[in-house]
């Protein structure tokens, strides 16, 4: 039989896949030979010899046409994180999985004494995955399967107990050593959407990367993962919000580009949540085959699947079938059917295994207690097979012979200076991309220093002047706490996804990116009060005195300042836009109240003065009281003259004339500073979550 000859058939000896493997997978027949004679051209062999297929060694890669050269693993001696873990074998021992039951009591607390129902989520599972093997984890809704990946993958939340022994390599490993070798891909990606695929890949790189590889590696590094992956023609597009008003790359190009931000580091171990959630069957396929051909460089993979066609799930060599939190099989994929059917349950013909799979071992409503009988049948016929015994002697194997050195702590790369600088080099993006947001703020501020002036215009300073500029004054105390507290409630739970994922994998703190936050917000905070108080101070006619217009803006920042850290402090505590946006206005009325213009101020209720003695309003207020009061000539007409000057109106409202101005000053940047770092505090405890 003569062919044309076919280049792209490459065998390389380093790359532990077994043929067997392979012959599965392709469709091919049992013996060698057959494997030869099954392409449709001549193998040009490159590497290794291939002159007799007797000849064949037992482990091989075989490329075909279709498919891209296979990735390499890196032991990256120069980048640091994983070249004493090339190669990882995961295995995990009597790992279980409780939560308790969360109470439904809306006003009180159950009695003492009383504990909480629990629920076991896993029961006891053991299982291995070694290097060079793909791993599909399947299962029933509620059958247990994302619990136990986020369980290996150290990303269960908290509220969740675990117990039993998770090892790589033959050593218990812990969260913070396993971060260091491995990766994990979420089922929703979470990104900035106004960067481009380059600037996002080019983050990760700047802060998961050594400190101490140059600019142009990295770079190059980029290249060659965004070329392998198939996302160079994108790489200068907006990755964009999916339904959002930034339009941007596909599903298909969001979910490699996940993969991308992981594989910068060339992780060995890859964990893997839903990956073909979301898009269509070639999209669903290309993911599935680029993740077995990362699994062919010797990486180890686990991923969760929910329902995969016949097509993807000949594409795994592993399978591990869950149900009711326990194993019910755990194997080779092309050895389930058999499995199955010596389990009396046996595959229909023209049948969708995966189908097959998950569809006996759901528990389906109406039938509950005869589903939850056939997994537990299935479940303990798993335990007396001979599968089961062979994983309990490779993970016993394994505990045995492998290297027991424990990987480097420092798991944050980068510098303290370099995470604030990404992080602002990110928001400035952001901003710039998102002119809309700049161009609101900037003309609500004009709209409403033009509404100040008319409505207050060219005020004399007669005897009404108390009731005009105090209120005058007051409004704008008002819009720059409710304009900057309003704000600020949806910044962080918007990025909030972004960050957690980041911060988990070990990118940076979260003081680096709330310094970001407060160095990206100064341009607002000094900009907007000069913006405003230049229309409409003149225009008022309140005091014409560059020393006085001056103070008037260091007060107006200073409000500014404190209502931004309390807008922070409310997004980062409740996590959430709308609980943020309906606890703003209950929170600062009892600071208006007694804010200086509604009420006396020496007339405070007694146990009303903590409130009173920590309102920024009140010490913004009394700022521009003082300063356009103090030393005011007032006129009087006709009697009865109330005022004489400025500081009987002082008097009136219970100020001090002879007050100076900066220790309410630094009574609002004092307020500003302890809100962000109540806000920074709560954002600490969310990420860790």
């Amino acid at each position: 039989m003569n062919l044309k000859p076919c280049t792209t058939v490459k065998i390389h000896e380093h790359v532990a896949l077994k043929v067997q493997r392979l012959q599965a997978v392709m469709g091919l027949k049992e013996d060698k030979q057959t494997l030869i004679n099954n392409l449709e051209c001549e193998p040009v062999v490159m590497e290794n010899s291939l002159e007799g297929a007797d000849q064949l060694p037992d482990h091989v890669t075989l490329e075909i046409p279709a498919l891209e050269d296979s990735f390499k693993v890196e032991t990256l001696d120069e980048e640091g994180r994983f070249d004493r873990f090339a190669k990882v074998t995961l295995s995990w021992v009597d790992v279980t999985v409780t939560s308790k039951v969360e109470s439904t009591r809306v006003c009180c607390r159950a009695p003492p004494g009383e504990e909480p129902d629990t629920i076991s989520i896993l029961k006891g599972v053991s299982g291995i995955v070694e290097p060079g093997q793909f791993m599909a984890i399947m299962g029933a809704s509620g059958a247990g399967k994302t619990t136990l990946l986020n369980t290996l993958a150290f990303r269960n939340e908290a509220k969740l107990k675990c117990t039993g022994a998770i090892n790589v390599n033959g050593r218990e490993m812990e969260r913070d050593g396993l971060k260091m070798i491995s990766a994990y891909v979420q089922q929703e990606d979470y990104f900035i959407g106004t960067m481009t695929v380059r600037e996002v890949m080019m983050f990760h790189a700047n802060l998961r990367m050594d400190r101490a590889v140059p600019g142009f590696k990295k770079e190059d590094k980029v290249h060659k993962v965004l070329s392998k992956l198939g996302l160079l023609k994108v790489q200068n597009s907006l990755v964009g919000y999916p339904g959002g008003l930034v339009r941007g790359i596909s599903g298909g190009e969001r979910k490699r580009l996940s993969v991308a931000t992981e594989l910068l580091m060339d992780p060995p171990l890859l964990f893997i949540d839903e990956p073909t959630s979301g898009l269509d069957s070639f999209m669903a396929e290309s993911i599935v085959t680029l993740m077995g051909k990362l699994a062919a460089a010797d990486r180890t993979i686990l991923c969760t699947i929910h329902q995969p066609t016949s097509e993807l799930f000949a594409l795994f060599d592993r399978v591990c079938l869950v149900s009711e939190g326990e194993i019910a099989y755990m194997g080779d994929s092309a050895a389930a059917l058999d499995y199955f059917s010596r389990a009396g349950l046996p595959c229909p013909t023209n049948y969708n295994p995966a189908d097959h799979y998950i569809f006996t071992l759901a528990i389906r409503p109406g039938s509950e207690e005869a589903c939850r009988a056939t997994c537990q049948r299935l479940i303990a016929f798993y335990k007396r097979s001979d599968d089961y015994k062979r994983v309990l002697e490779t993970i016993g194997r394994s505990l045995d012979g492998f290297n027991r050195k424990e990987p480097d702590p420092d798991q944050i790369r980068s510098s303290t200076l370099r995470q604030v600088g990404e992080n602002f080099k990110r928001s400035f993006l952001n901003t710039v991309r998102n002119p809309a947001y700049t161009r609101t703020r900037i003309i609500q501020t004009i709209i409403v220093g033009l509404l100040c002036g008319l409505a207050y215009y060219d005020t004399k300073n007669d005897q009404t002047v108390a009731q005009n500029k105090s209120g005058v004054l007051f409004n704008i105390v008002v819009y720059f706490t409710f304009g900057n507290v309003f704000i600020q409630t949806m910044s962080i739970p918007l990025e909030l996804p972004v960050v957690k994922r980041e911060y988990q994998n070990g990118m940076y703190t979260t003081v680096p990116y709330f310094l970001s936050k407060i160095i990206a917000e100064i341009p607002y905070l000094l900009g907007l009060p000069l913006i405003q108080l230049g229309i409409c101070y003149f225009m008022i006619g309140l005091k014409a005195s560059l020393s006085a217009f001056s103070v008037a803006v260091l007060a107006s920042i200073g409000i500014s300042w404190s209502s931004t850290g309390l807008g922070w402090f409310l997004s980062a505590w409740t996590g959430d836009v709308r609980i943020a946006g309906a606890l703003t206005a209950p929170i600062i009325m009892p600071f208006f109240l007694f804010g200086g213009l509604f009420q006396y101020d020496q007339s405070t209720p007694v146990y009303f003065l903590p409130v009173k003695y920590i309102s920024w309003i009140r010490y913004g207020f009394d700022m521009l009281m003082i300063n356009e009061f103090e030393g005011l000539e007032l006129e009087c007409d006709k009697e009865p003259c109330f005022f004489k000057n400025g500081t009987d109106v002082l008097y009136r409202y219970g100020r001090d004339p002879g007050t100076l101005w900066w220790p309410n000053m630094a009574a609002l940047w004092i307020f500003g500073v302890v809100m962000c770092v109540f806000a920074w505090s709560c954002l600490m405890c969310r990420v860790r979550r």
